[in-house]
């Protein structure tokens, strides 16, 4: 008897709530302009790949790497000059894709890791005490 009871306190009370909630007045939220998404314009997406470097001037870089056994060449656009990166460099490129062109945001040479094997120590082998003759007592 006091579950119904408590039962039915806890719906009166929930059911007032919601009426309460239904009553009130929606608000309008006021979208700043410079917030506002423009469908129009697609959002920019950011690409990396790594390849070769196979020509590099101030304005523009190309590109060679390998997927799935087959080779491809990229053309990219540089905003500013890269330095320190030469023809035959591994490099990684993150790139925009703008107006059907590549627009390189960042080339960075790609560091080949060492695989270091660990070598151990040869542990020195004593060599067994000869059978030395009992002492006479």
């Amino acid at each position: 008897m006091k579950r119904l009871i408590v039962l039915a306190a806890c719906f009166a009370f929930i059911s007032s709530f919601c009426a309460f909630a239904a009553d009130g007045t929606p608000t309008a939220t006021k979208v700043e302009p410079s917030k506002a998404v423009n469908p129009k314009t697609p959002k920019e997406t950011r690409v990396s790949i790594t390849g070769v470097v196979k020509e590099i001037s101030d304005t523009m870089i190309t590109v060679e790497r390998t997927v799935k056994e087959s080779t491809e060449t990229m053309q990219f656009i540089l905003d500013k000059p890269v330095e320190k990166i030469n023809v035959g460099d591994k490099v990684r490129v993150i790139y925009i894709k703008k107006d059907e062109k590549h627009i390189a945001i960042k080339v960075s040479p790609v560091v080949a890791k060492k695989i270091l094997k660990k070598t151990y120590p040869l542990k020195e082998t004593k060599p067994l005490p000869a059978e030395v003759p009992p002492s006479p007592r």
